[in-house]
């Protein structure tokens, strides 16, 4: 598979505000505040938002943050296949 079709293309504007309402949202502080026993500053949905107000209609920089992303969230934040690999 190229890197080209591995990623999306395409970023929602909509879904990142949401994402970072919801961050921002009691439930979700209180949520983040049970699984990690801090509360979420919410700088990475805020990020997120801001490349996509500027960057949202450029493909190759979309893509480019959905694999830096992806490297991230594998390298310190592990997946569910983690716990599948060991069972």
């Amino acid at each position: 598979m190229s890197a080209s079709s591995e990623y999306p293309c395409t970023m929602s504007c909509l879904d990142a505000f949401d994402q970072l309402t919801a961050c921002y949202s009691l439930g979700g502080q209180f949520r983040n505040y049970y699984r990690y026993g801090e509360y979420n500053s919410c700088t990475k949905q805020l990020a997120k938002l801001k490349f996509c107000i500027v960057n949202s209609n450029d493909p190759v920089k979309v893509q480019q943050w959905y694999k830096e992303q992806a490297e991230f969230n594998s390298k310190f934040r592990g997946s569910s296949d983690d716990i599948w690999e060991e069972r």
